[in-house]
Order: C-alpha cells, then sequence, then structure tokens
C-alpha cells in the first residue's frame, strides 16, 4: 500500500505541474492557480470529512498546525513551482523535488525520527546525483528563462523537507488524514490570498475563457486526491519514505513534459533518471521501520 500511494501521490503531484504551465498559457497568474488549488481542494476535502463525521478540530494547536503545514508544505514551494514552471518549463520545475529526499533524511535524523543507514543513505546519494544530472541539463537547456527563478527552484525541496518533518512531529493525536489535509489546504489559501489581492486579476481573452476554467477545474480534483493520499501515505509510512514522492514526481513530470508539451529530453538527462529510480528502490522502508516511522 505505501508504495502504490507513493506512485500515486508523484504522479499526481506531476499532473499539477505541467497543469500550472498550462495555466500559465491560458493566462492564470501563478498566486491565482496556487489560491484556488489549495481553497477549492481544501473546501472538496472539508465537505468529504464533514459527511463522513470527522470535521477538522479547530482547536489552537490544530490551528497552528494547519498554518504551519499550510505554508510550508504548500502555498511557498506551490507557489515558487508555478512560477519555475511558467518561466523554465514543466521539466525544470518537477526536477527539484527529487531533492526533497535527501533534505528530509538528514533532518528526520537530527530530530531523532530516523537512524543512519548505509543502503539508505546510497540511495539517497545515487538519487541526488541524478538529480545533480537532470538539473544541468535542464540549466543548460533553459535559453532565456530568468536566473533567479532557475535559483529559486532550488527552495522547493527544502520547504519539502522541513513540511515532511514537521507534520510528523506535531501530527495532532489520531486525526484523521482527511480532515489535517484539509485544515492545512484552507490555511494554504488563506496565506496566499494577500498575495493574489496584491496582483492585478489575469487577464482572460475570450479565446482562453474555457480553457482556463477547465484548468483549475481539473486541478481541484487532482489536489484534492493528491492530499488525501499524501497524508495517508505520510501516517502509513513516516517522513522519509513520503519524500520519496520527489523521486517519482520528478520522473513522471519530466515524462509528462515530454509527452504532453514537446520538451526535450538529453542523454545525461536519461541516466539522471535512472539514478533516481535506483535510489527509490534502496530507500525503500523494510517492514520494521515502516512500524517504527510512523508519527507519534
Amino acid at each position: 500500500m505505501p508504495l502504490l500511494l507513493l506512485l500515486g501521490v508523484g504522479f499526481l503531484i506531476a499532473v499539477t505541474i505541467n497543469l500550472a504551465k498550462a495555466a500559465g498559457a491560458a493566462g492564470i497568474v501563478a498566486p491565482e492557480f496556487a489560491f484556488w488549488l489549495a481553497g477549492g481542494a481544501g473546501l472538496v476535502l472539508l465537505a468529504a470529512t464533514t459527511l463522513g463525521g470527522a470535521r477538522p478540530d479547530l482547536s489552537p494547536p490544530y490551528l497552528l498546525y494547519y498554518a504551519v503545514t499550510g505554508l510550508i508544505g504548500v502555498a511557498a514551494p506551490n507557489y515558487i513551482g508555478f512560477e519555475v514552471a511558467r518561466h523554465a518549463g514543466a521539466a525544470y520545475a518537477s526536477v527539484p523535488y527529487a531533492l526533497s529526499p535527501l533534505f528530509t533524511y538528514l533532518l528526520a535524523i537530527l530530530c531523532r525520527l530516523d537512524a543512519p543507514s548505509w543502503l539508505r543513505i546510497t540511495g539517497l546519494v545515487a538519487g541526488c546525483i541524478g538529480t545533480m544530472l537532470v538539473v544541468a541539463d535542464m540549466i543548460a537547456a533553459a535559453g532565456d528563462a530568468p536566473l533567479f527563478w532557475l535559483l529559486g527552484a532550488l527552495a522547493m525541496p527544502l520547504l519539502v523537507a522541513v513540511g515532511n518533518v514537521y507534520r510528523t512531529l506535531y501530527w495532532p493525536g489520531d486525526a484523521a488524514p482527511m480532515a489535517l489535509a484539509a485544515g492545512m489546504l484552507i490555511a494554504a489559501a488563506l496565506w496566499l490570498l494577500p498575495v493574489l489581492l496584491l496582483i492585478p486579476p489575469a487577464a482572460f481573452s475570450a479565446g482562453t475563457l474555457g480553457a482556463a476554467e477547465a484548468i483549475l477545474a481539473s486541478q481541484v480534483a487532482v489536489s484534492s486526491v493528491m492530499y488525501w493520499l499524501y497524508f495517508r501515505l505520510q501516517r502509513a509510512a513516516g517522513p522519509v519514505y513520503l519524500s520519496q514522492i520527489g523521486y517519482v514526481a520528478a520522473g513522471f513530470g519530466v515524462v509528462l513534459a515530454l509527452i504532453v508539451f514537446g520538451e526535450r529530453i538529453s542523454l545525461p538527462m536519461l541516466a539522471g533518471m535512472v539514478l533516481i529510480v535506483v535510489g527509490v528502490v534502496l530507500v525503500t522502508p523494510r517492514r520494521q521501520h515502516d512500524a517504527a516511522a510512523k508519527p507519534r
């Protein structure tokens, strides 16, 4: 089940990044896209969890949890990722996610959520080397993409890693994953609202209005499923295994960018993706580790 969840969440993240590039082409600005992703999916999950009798807890500790995870786990990395996808391409925006496992593992060791393992360290190093190959290739092919967003992409995996560890350290008791996801996403939308209000609304032309609405509706549906599975995965396998979605998202993201947008792939990128797959295999925890890694 953790492996299936891992593949599912990684694929949906890759879909999200490619939808972000399509949204930019349809005239949707990054803060707007990120806002509707979080707010729309949050409301869908809120409705679903309320109907199931497990509404999000609104006590102060839970509100703090929603606020912190919404900022560092959703609002900030998504906004950066969508800007990178618009300026540098969907494939390039997908790749930085593959660095999050290394950061997550290091943070988990520092926080005593995990113990050093040479096998898993080898897997992380293989994945990191593979990512570096892909990143170097994408920078060489980036052309006129603004350097600010190319460098800003490196902040994404660090934010994702901090979010992975924080959610495990402060997981509120026996809270339902869907209820926590709903609270986190609504908090993320509230973080993004001031940014959205500072930017003029996207100017839709008659020819792109329908496309823009379809993209936003698709993203809300994708995000609703993605974050529900995301929290189920974290509860089942812990932060380090969860972080492997970075590798999976990077792989699927590059493949989708090639298929949907015709973005290029080279031999270094292909070699890098092979190393990323090797890293996922080596870092996959065994059953004994699964039990020890669950949030407490």
